[in-house]
C-alpha cells in the first residue's frame, strides 16, 4: 500500500483544540475517515455514544481539509481509501510535525501493515471486526497523549 503525500495541504503543527477540556469528552472533536459509508456510521456514532463530538470523511482529501479547518484531537483513519489510503494521510500529517493521535481502524491484518503505519506515524492499530470495547480503550489511551495531559 502507498501513498502519495499531499504537499497541497498545510497541516498546522498545533491545534486549536481546546485540550484543557480534554477530560470533558464533549468538547474532544475526533476525525473519522473510512469511505465504507456503513463502516464509518457505525463508528461515528460510537464514538458520539463514548461522548465525543465526531466529524466524518471518506477520503483523505476531504480529511486533510478537515483536518486543516478543524484541528480534531484524534483521528481515526481506515487505512484503505479511494484516492490517498491511510498510510499517506498520516504521512501528511506528520510532514508538518503535527502530533495528533492517529489510529488505524482497518480490516486489513495487523501482521502485514503494522510496522508501516508505525513508520507513517500511527499510535495505534485496532483491526476489523473489534470490541467496542477496545476503541473505547485506545481512544481513552490517546487523550493521554494529548499536551495538555502530558
Amino acid at each position: 500500500m502507498q501513498g502519495k503525500c499531499c504537499t497541497e495541504y498545510n497541516v498546522v503543527a498545533n491545534s486549536t483544540c481546546d485540550y484543557e477540556s480534554t477530560l470533558n469528552r464533549s468538547k474532544v472533536l475526533i476525525l473519522v475517515i473510512d469511505n465504507d459509508e456503513d463502516n464509518l456510521e457505525l463508528t461515528s456514532k460510537l464514538i458520539s455514544y463514548y461522548g465525543f463530538q465526531v466529524m466524518t470523511a471518506t477520503n483523505s482529501l476531504k480529511a486533510l481539509e478537515i483536518f486543516k479547518q478543524y484541528q480534531p484531537a484524534i483521528v481515526v483513519s481506515e487505512l484503505m481509501l479511494p484516492d490517498v489510503d491511510g498510510i499517506g494521510f498520516a504521512t501528511c500529517v506528520r510532514a508538518g510535525a503535527n502530533e495528533t493521535p492517529i489510529i488505524a481502524l482497518t480490516s486489513l491484518p495487523s501482521h502485514l501493515f503494522y510496522e508501516q503505519t508505525l513508520r507513517a506515524g500511527f499510535n495505534a492499530y485496532i483491526e476489523k471486526p473489534f470490541e467496542f470495547e477496545t476503541l473505547e480503550h485506545v481512544l481513552t489511551r490517546c487523550l493521554k497523549l494529548l499536551p495538555s495531559l502530558s
